[in-house]
């Protein structure tokens, strides 16, 4: 279902300088294919292929590729446009190509050749810098770079479109929604009511419908976080109604969401869990994360209003399982953008070196021809040469070792992240075992951390986070092994003490993030944490027990009025 936020940027809206009794037809295809998808198909598929000259035909299966994306396997459409690329295709139908085909490989994850592609499209673009196709382009990298964690490169390239003397409606429509995508990843309270009229108008102005309902969802998500909760419900009220349009799009799931959290924060419980209901009869709500993860938070909150405390629990531990996996899956993208640009430049580097590597050897060959001194000027282009080459080894290994530290790594709050966390207590668990020695195991999650985030922006958000790590890991001691799980959730591990020490421990860090100064971050509030407590004597040496266990004391942390630690015991019930 990832492909439906991206296709609405496959934006083409002018053609190829072409001429001939076809082109004409091309032309229109070209013009209502979003709009009336079923009819372009049929009037392609009329077109006699045979009497086309060869522009013509690039065009043709160009047009075919963007025909076929809405109901065809990708593989087989980006394997279309490859084979296009190889042949002698205009350069302006070439930018369109790129530009298509980097948004598909976006959405199939194939960060290194998207990545090689965006390199490709802004040579092209330096070749021929007066190209009407320009705007379609930077729209093209603005989202492309959007999508693998660079928001400021793709505020640049919208500011590139937006400056273009050749920008049409569609376009400016695309770039709406991407700026305001960008500012609220950045930060959602940059953005303000102007941003959102200017937007709805121009897109209603392009017959963007689609378009549409995404900026509204952010301009929802905006007016929740402002706590205007009429607004914002007015707002989701309209959308639904132009959602319901693209059913499968999972534009519905998001508005199902927000209606389920704005209605919980006007206390109307009732609506609440009816929006909550139907968040979870989506068939393919597992491919939204976020919006599944705030409605299991609603459902979770209902569920304690209602004084059912095990399927709290249940709520609890299935949206913790679900923001564990999409924290991965982020890492796992990050990852393998960072690999990519990586080989991206190793390659590009092995080329460089095999050029001097050229040039050493041709110097060697006319120094010989001459017959001069060549026995130590061939030791000179040696020792060069082998300087390059450790030079070069030495930059991989350099770039290998930022790779391993950034997967193991919180990029936020520079602790260890879930996965490395993860892999640490594992190693001290089986060698605990052997020695039989203990390991104990604190986890501990901020209360109430989604209010700083609404009521002071996530900039703040972030400060505090950077705070509480800094405070969990002076309290924890050297040795121990301190993490951030996801979200506002952090862990520790100790080990070289004993039973009733690691509850001092805890309780240390407790007290640390509660003498927090706020003020450092220009705004007054207080910081709290419930923490949980298990160790190797009573839940064993298997991870899955022990986070069992830790997770079970800080549900009763929770549970009990927050602010406090819980060590587990068997007497605790979920």
């Amino acid at each position: 279902m990832r492909r439906f936020f991206w296709f609405g940027f496959l934006l083409c809206v002018s053609w190829p300088v072409l001429s001939s009794e076809h082109i004409d037809k091309l032309r229109h295809i070209d013009s209502v294919r979003l709009s009336d998808h079923q009819t372009a198909k049929a009037e392609l598929a009329s077109i006699p292929v045979v009497a086309l000259d060869s522009d013509e035909v690039h065009y043709y299966r160009y047009l075919q590729c963007l025909i076929l994306t809405v109901d065809s396997e990708l593989t087989d459409i980006i394997a279309r446009y490859d084979s296009l690329l190889e042949e002698s295709v205009q350069p302006e139908l070439q930018i369109r190509v790129l530009g298509s085909l980097i948004n598909l490989l976006g959405v199939k994850r194939d960060w290194k050749s998207g990545l090689q592609r965006v390199e490709e499209l802004l040579a092209l673009l330096q070749e021929i810098p007066d190209s009407t196709y320009k705007p379609d382009a930077y729209l093209n990298l603005a989202h492309f770079h959007l999508n693998i964690g660079q928001p400021e490169t793709a505020l640049h390239f919208a500011e590139r479109a937006f400056s273009s003397e050749t920008l049409v409606p569609r376009i400016r429509c695309g770039l709406h929604l991407v700026v305001i995508s960008t500012k609220s990843k950045l930060q959602l309270d940059s953005l303000n009511l102007a941003e959102f009229t200017e937007a709805d108008r121009v897109c209603n102005n392009a017959g963007q419908n689609y378009t549409i309902v995404n900026i509204n969802i952010w301009k929802a998500k905006w007016l929740l976080q402002q706590n205007r909760l009429d607004e914002a419900q007015t707002v989701l009220t309209t959308t639904l109604m132009k959602a319901e349009n693209f059913p499968a799009s999972g534009q519905l799931i998001e508005i199902y969401s927000l209606f389920a959290m704005v209605y919980w924060a006007n206390e109307e419980y009732d609506n609440a869990s009816v929006y909550a209901d139907k968040v979870m009869a989506v068939e393919f709500k597992e491919d939204f994360p976020q919006p599944l993860i705030d409605t299991y938070d609603i459902k979770r909150q209902l569920a304690e209003r209602n004084g059912n405390y095990q399927q709290a629990y249940q709520y609890l531990t299935t949206r913790q399982i679900l923001e564990q996996n999409m924290y991965e899956r982020q890492l796992a993208d990050e990852i393998a953008i960072q690999q990519a640009r990586f080989d991206i430049d190793a390659k590009q580097s092995e080329i460089e070196l095999l050029d001097k590597q050229n040039d050493l050897l041709k110097a060697e060959s006319m120094l010989i021809n001459e017959r001069l001194e060549n026995s130590l000027l061939a030791l000179a282009l040696v020792s060069i040469l082998l300087s390059s080459l450790l030079f070069w080894s030495y930059r991989s290994r350099k770039v290998q070792s930022k790779l391993k530290m950034f997967a193991q790594t919180d990029a936020l709050t520079q602790i260890a992240n879930r996965g490395h966390f993860t892999d640490c207590l594992t190693e001290k668990l089986t060698q605990a075992q052997k020695n039989g020695s203990l390991v104990g195991l604190i986890l501990l999650d901020l209360d109430h951390f989604k209010n700083i985030n609404d009521t002071y922006g996530h900039q703040v958000g972030d400060w505090a986070l950077i705070q509480t790590a800094k405070a969990i890991k002076e309290s924890a001691g050297e040795d121990a092994i301190v993490g951030r799980l996801g979200g506002e959730e952090f862990g520790a591990v100790i080990t070289g003490k004993l039973e009733g020490e690691i509850m001092h421990i805890a309780e240390r860090c407790r007290l640390a993030i509660e003498n927090i100064q706020s003020t450092m971050s220009e705004y007054q509030f207080k910081l709290t944490v419930s923490a949980g407590v298990s160790n190797s004597s009573q839940a064993g040496y298997k991870l899955e027990n022990l986070y069992a266990a830790a997770d079970l004391a800080l549900y009763q942390s929770k549970h009990y009025g927050r602010n406090r630690v819980y060590e587990y015991s068997s007497t605790l019930v979920g």
